[in-house]
């Protein structure tokens, strides 16, 4: 059974529970079972009777469908029973056996009080609308009113030595009736705790939270202050008139400093409402970028993987017609479809890497490798591409080796990629330098060009997948703006990193990749060719 349907259905029972004893109590003479305590008003039979048909109800409707309703005619026979007796009390004519008790000499076929009745055919009506979901609101409308009454009634009893007593309209209600009562009308309350006036109170709002917390305070100031006020009346410590101005004013000061105390926390629930729409906007202009993010790399990774095909295309054209022909011409034509293949299988492969760096599917082998060696696997990768471009390639590498802790295969796919990157970015005729360092705890690898450079907006930016500078004339190749993505995550997963400097358009780029040196490989003593190794080779 879900939590919030426990409380209904314990008023039930504890309703019920009292009922079952005070009908004992009058079959077997138990007086402490109908009456509190000796000389107190006694719960009768026909109550009893009447209120554990109510809790029947009340626990049948517990989880029941609204389509379901087989204990409305139970409720019914209730009402019917409520209206009889004020039509009975109005008319001061019963029906034999039946007689008005008075308070304190109820008999068994003593009838329930007028105010008893009300609040019977009140709670009988209340649990009926639950059955209706336009008429939920006015069950707990009319539950509410009940449980009002109940409590007026309850306060009777901590004043019967005064006045006051006899002007309250409970006076001969059995104080067991009273609490059944207040159980019957909390448990209509909580039965549907998200539709009718209950969801200003049940729901997880903030507004619910503190609109809870206002209610307890509601019910339970009052009642302390008085109860001490009516102790320091009875000492003889205040007078009536102090009394009652110490209510009307304790009253005012203790709602003030709750209604005070629960607005600031009703400010701060605010405060964080609005902070948590910040961050969700900023997340949605994010997402909202990366939609277009990928809106452009769909069409540049449609655009990439045509452009080979045309050079494959003509040439597989040209086979067709010429067949075997001329052995050079097959030679030209088998190179430019290597070269477009070997173009499509890099973009392939630097979509998986990413993906798989991503979700972590790539483990490393590290081991202490010399990235001079390294660097220089990278070049003779990335050689021919700058050669083909015209570019005068500076490679500065220390004559000793240089150890870090990671794996071969995936460093050399790093210094390539930025190697690459460079080439690409540089219009042909144009210069890179690559140099590699150490320091005594990291190794520097850099990689300048005089290119295009990086405009300011998208520094920030460079490594974030799918991001790309401006195609240009001066750059004829193409890429899915993946490589330095790919750097990135791989350095990270080295322990290392890798920066980005450019002085903006036009005005080239420098990239620069930091390893941790393995510390049980020293530099080379009295080797000045760390001349390569000195700070600042970038």
């Amino acid at each position: 059974m879900p939590p919030k349907l426990l409380v209904p259905l314990t008023c039930a029972l504890a309703c019920g529970a009292i009922a079952v004893l005070s009908l004992l109590g009058w079959s077997f003479g138990a007086v402490h079972l109908v009456s509190v305590f000796p000389g107190a008003p006694k719960l009768v039979p026909m109550t009893a009777v009447l209120m554990l048909l109510l809790s029947l109800v009340l626990a049948r409707e517990v989880g029941t469908p609204r389509t379901a309703f087989p204990t409305g005619s139970v409720g019914l026979v209730v009402m019917v029973a409520a209206q009889a007796l004020l039509a009975g009390h109005a008319l001061r004519r019963l029906p034999a056996p039946f007689v008005f008790g008075g308070a304190h000499q109820a008999s068994p076929w003593s009838v329930s009080s007028s105010v008893t009745a009300t609040m019977f055919l009140a709670a009988s009506a209340g649990l009926l609308c639950q059955a209706r979901p336009t008429a939920v609101r006015n069950g707990q409308v009319l539950a509410l009113g009940v449980l009002l009454l109940a409590l007026l009634t309850l306060a009777g009893f901590a004043v019967r030595d005064t006045f006051l007593y006899d002007l309250l309209p409970g006076k001969g209600t059995s104080m067991l009736t009273t609490l059944a009562f207040i159980l019957l009308a909390a448990g209509t309350l909580a039965l549907r705790p998200r539709e009718g006036i209950m969801v200003a109170l049940a729901g997880p709002e903030p507004g619910a939270w503190v609109a809870r917390r206002l209610l307890l305070s509601a019910l339970a100031m009052p009642v302390l202050l008085g109860a001490g006020v009516a102790l320091a009346l009875r000492a003889g410590a205040i007078d009536t008139r102090a009394a009652l101005a110490l209510l009307v004013w304790g009253t005012m000061a203790l709602f003030t400093a709750a209604v005070w105390y629960f607005s600031l926390v009703l400010h701060r629930f605010e405060m964080a409402r609005r902070l948590a729409e910040r961050d969700r906007q900023v997340a949605l202009d994010q997402l909202r970028e990366a939609d277009a993010h990928k809106d452009d790399f769909l069409a540049l990774l449609a655009h990439e993987l045509r452009n080979p095909l045309a050079p494959i295309r003509a040439a597989a054209e040209l086979l067709r017609l010429r067949g075997g022909g001329d052995p050079e011409q097959l030679r030209r034509t088998g190179d430019i479809i290597g070269r477009q293949v070997d173009h499509m299988t890099h973009l392939v492969d630097d979509l998986l890497d990413l993906s798989r760096v991503r979700r972590g599917l790539i483990t490393l082998d590290k081991v202490p490798v010399d990235l001079v060696a390294v660097a220089k696997n990278a070049v003779e990768q990335v050689r021919p591409h700058a050669e083909r471009r015209r570019h005068s390639l500076d490679v500065q590498l220390p004559s000793q080796p240089i150890h870090v802790a990671g794996d071969h295969k995936r460093l050399v796919q790093v210094l390539a990629n930025l190697l690459g990157n460079a080439v690409k970015y540089t219009p042909e005729g144009g210069r890179i330098r690559f140099a590699v360092g150490a320091h005594w705890d990291v190794v520097d690898v850099c990689v300048e060009d005089n290119g295009i450079g990086i405009d300011a907006a998208l520094l920030p930016r460079v490594f974030d997948s799918f991001s790309q500078g401006t195609r240009t004339a001066g750059r004829a190749e193409g890429g899915l703006g993946l490589g330095l993505a790919l750097v990135r995550r791989l350095a990270e997963l080295h322990g290392g990193k890798v920066v980005a400097r450019s002085a903006g358009p036009g005005q080239g780029s420098t990239f620069v990749l930091t390893l941790p040196r393995l510390p049980e490989v020293p530099l080379p003593d009295g080797d000045d060719s760390s001349a390569a190794s000195l700070p600042g080779i970038c």
